[in-house]
Parts: structure tokens; sequence; C-alpha cells
């Protein structure tokens, strides 16, 4: 096998390994628009090279003038990829001025494919052999060409005034990520491009005695940008994960949050079976200083002691469960089992501001899909944010009433008051962070909650009363499979 076509089939090989690469990062990030048309430019290159290939070991004028013919279907979607790379790279580059060229560009290529041998000569006469990289090859000898190919060198033209124009509009941002990447653009895609061109002409019009030579310019732009590419990945995923780390750390913030203000209620809770424990060990106390100790109270009381300090031991659990930082655990919940648990948790809290939590629940509710502890700390920041809603209203008027119904693929549940109620004007923008209806909340729970459900597969959002007082928020969840 000669050089040029170990050479040649090389670097089809590496343009293919790079369209692969660079279309499967697309298929798995779409917003990656770029990579995309980065993935269609290396598939086209390999293509050129195969059909320069094939020029380079013609036999005869006319198996030349067919290779010429098919080499210019992968050049037409060189000039559309790499203009489309061009302006969702940058974000900039004239859109009529790129139609423009690919309008011209697939004129050309239809007349191409109407026209023997092709749309640049009319005919050719015959081919010439050169040394090139040690090997003999054909290139192109006397040949006519036709007028067609003003549209050709035409396109080329406002091709690179459309690559210098969009490199222009982005170092004219200011900012430093535009100037990079307009200085990139400019090295890795116009630099090669025009020598390209250069050289392409020169062989077109007979003046240099060398095979077409587009592909080792296109190898140059894929390298130079596919490193370019892979910072960008690298910085993007860099960026998610900062992200994600940002995001668990204000989950944990929101639930120390909620925890501080629920601290007082879980003390009052926790003094209750304190207390009993207490009473019971003086009770026992005096016992054992009896000469004959009752041993069936002894037992009653050991017995009673037990239950107050499971009673305790379940408080502090489901406190250091929710306020604990850890990974999402996604797994099948049973949604009545959850709202008896984040009842009970703010019962106290509810008992000691005099406010009536009751709850309506379907029978037979399917599990749904979710990582307990966050699904927890969403129902229990609306059961709070519900409790100091109604405090503005009479005893007899606090009332909360959590609600849970089986949907088409769902389950959704609601947390309904009789407070005050959400204006209309801020229905969503209470989801918003830092916005707060409250004087002295941060305006994070209900951003946090949304979060939490979104990442869920679900939807959280608020519902005015029809009566004009009170507030429904509601969030579904998707059955488990």
């Amino acid at each position: 096998m000669s050089l040029v076509t170990i050479l040649w089939s090389m670097g089809a090989t590496v343009a293919l390994t790079l369209a692969a690469v660079y279309g499967a990062t697309w298929v798995l990030e779409r917003r990656l628009i770029a990579n995309l048309f980065f993935c269609i430019f290396a598939v086209a290159t390999a293509l050129c090279a195969r059909c320069e290939l094939g020029m380079m070991h013609s036999a005869t004028p006319a198996e030349f003038g067919e290779w010429v013919r098919w080499y210019h279907a992968p050049v037409f979607f060189i000039f559309l990829s790499l203009g489309l790379f061009v302006r969702f790279y940058l974000g900039a580059g004239r859109a009529w001025l790129l139609w423009t060229i690919m309008s011209m560009r697939g004129i050309f290529l239809f007349v191409n494919f109407t026209v023997s041998p092709n749309a640049f000569f009319l005919a050719i006469s015959d081919l010439r052999h050169t040394d090139f990289l040690g090997e003999w090859v054909t290139v192109l000898g006397d040949a006519v060409v036709r007028p067609w190919i003003w549209l050709a060198r035409a396109s080329l033209v406002l091709a690179v005034v459309y690559v210098l124009d969009a490199a222009v509009m982005a170092w004219r941002r200011g900012d430093r990520d535009s100037r990079r990447k307009a200085v990139v653009v400019l090295v890795a895609v116009l630099g090669p491009s025009l020598i390209s061109i250069l050289f392409t002409q020169l062989a077109i019009a007979g003046w240099l005695s060398i095979p077409y030579l587009d592909t080792p310019a296109s190898l140059i732009t894929l390298t130079l940008m596919a490193f370019e590419l892979s910072r960008d990945t690298m910085m993007s995923f860099r960026a998610r994960l900062e992200l994600a780390e940002l995001r668990a750390n204000l989950l944990q913030v929101g639930r120390v949050s909620l925890m501080g203000q629920l601290a007082s209620a879980i003390a009052h809770e926790l003094s209750q079976p304190l207390a009993a424990i207490l009473r019971n060990t003086d009770v026992a106390e005096l016992d054992l200083r009896a000469e004959r100790p009752d041993l069936e109270e002894l037992r009653s009381i050991v017995a009673d002691s037990g239950k107050a300090v499971r009673r305790a031991k379940e408080i502090i659990d489901r406190m250091r469960i929710l306020i604990q930082r850890r990974s999402v655990e996604m797994r099948p919940l049973a949604v009545d089992d959850l709202v008896r648990d984040v009842m009970l948790l703010c019962q106290a809290e509810a008992a000691s501001k005099r406010v009536v939590v009751s709850y309506a629940m379907e029978d037979a509710l399917p599990a749904v899909s979710g990582d307990r502890v966050h699904i927890s700390q969403v129902l229990l920041n609306l059961i709070v944010n519900a409790i100091e809603a109604v405090q503005a209203h009479p005893v007899d008027d606090r009332l909360i009433v959590i609600e849970a119904r089986s949907e088409a693929g769902h389950v959704e549940v609601s947390v309904r008051d009789t407070g005050p109620g959400v204006p209309p004007k801020d229905i969503e923008r209470v989801f918003e962070p830092l916005f707060s209806t409250k004087s002295t909340g941060l305006g994070m729970g209900l951003a946090i909650c949304r979060t939490i459900v979104e990442a869920h597969g679900g939807r959280l959002w608020a519902e005015p009363r029809a009566q004009g007082s009170g507030a429904t928020f509601r969030f579904v969840l998707p059955r488990a499979k």
C-alpha cells in the first residue's frame, strides 16, 4: 500500500472517529448543537479524503472527472456544516449571508450532477503525473473550465467574508470568552480554509501540478476545533458538577432552616416522653425503698419508660433523617405512610399554635417513585407555611387539610389552608428564589420545593381558593414502576 493511500486513509479514520465521538456527545447533550455540525463536517471530510484518493489514482480523464463530480457532494456539506458550526459556536454570523452561500452551492451542486463530466470542467483532455510524498500520482492536465465555476468561486469569497464577519461580531461583544472563541475560529477555520482554497484554485487553473488538498486543511481544522470543543465540554461538565453540589447544599440549608422553625415544637414534643421517664424513675425509686418492692408495679414502670424512650427516639430519628445531608435515593414510596409521618413531625407545632391539621386520602393509593427524605421536606415545608399562614385568623378558623388522590400515571398531593391566600399576581412569583410574602421569610423554601419536585419528574404549583381566602399548594409525582 502506497504512502498516500495510508495517510489519506488514516485521515479519513481520524475524521470518522471524531465524528462518532462528537456525534455521541450531541446525542447525550442536545443543547451542544455545535457538536452536531462538527460531526457532519468530520464525516464530509472523510468522504472528501476518499474522493481525493480516487482522483490521485485515476487512470483516465473520464475517471478523474467522475471523482471530481462526486467530490462536490461532501464539499457542499462542508460549507453547510462549517457555516452552521460558526453560527452556533460563536453565536454570531449573518443568517442571510449564510443562506446566500448555501443557495449558490446548492445550485452549483445541482448543475454538477446534470452535466458531464462535472460543473467545473467542460472537458478534460489529459492528465499528468507528479511526484507527491514519494509516489507518482495523477493530477489535472489540460482541461476546459466551465463558466459555472464563477458561482463556486463567488461562494468561496462569501464564505470567507461570512466567517470573518462572524468572528468580528463575536470579538466586539467584549467579553473574554467571546474573544477567545473568535480567535479560535479565525485560526482553526479561516486559516486552513484560505490555504486550501488557494492551492485548489491554482491547481484548477493549471498553474500548479498538485492534487486537490482539501483534506489536510480540514484535518487541521478538525484537530484544533476538537481540542476547543473538548475544553468547552469539560468546563460544562465541571459547571454541572458545581451546580449539583450547590443544589445539594441548598437543599441542606433548606432542611436545616425548616428544622429551625420546628425546633421549639420538637423540644415540646420531646419534653413529654422525657417527663414521663423522669416521673417513672421517681416512682420506681420510691418503690425500691420499700421493704417489699412491688415487682409488678416495677415491671409496669419499666415498660412505660421503654415506650417513652422509643417515642423520643422516633422523634429524634425523624429529625435526624430529615436534617442530615445525603444522596438522593429513588425508591417506591407509600404516600399515605409518608403523609402520616410528616404530620407526626409537625403535630406539636400545630398544637402549640392551635391549628387543626386533617388529611383525606383515597384508599389503596399507588406508590410513587421518589426520595423519602426530599419528598418529606417538600410536604413539611408546605405544612409549616400553612401553619404560619393561618395565624392571623381566629382560632376556630385555623384549618389545614392534606389530600392525596390518584391521577392518570401519577399521584397528586395538596395542602389547603384557610389563611389569607396568595395574591393572583404573586401566584408564580412565590416559587422564585428570594421572593417571600412573609416579612421574616428568606424566600427559598418554595423555590427549593419546586426544584425537588421537578427533579423527581413532577410538578408543583399554587392555587388561590375560590372563596378568595386561603391557598392550595399541589404537587404531583409519577407512579412507581
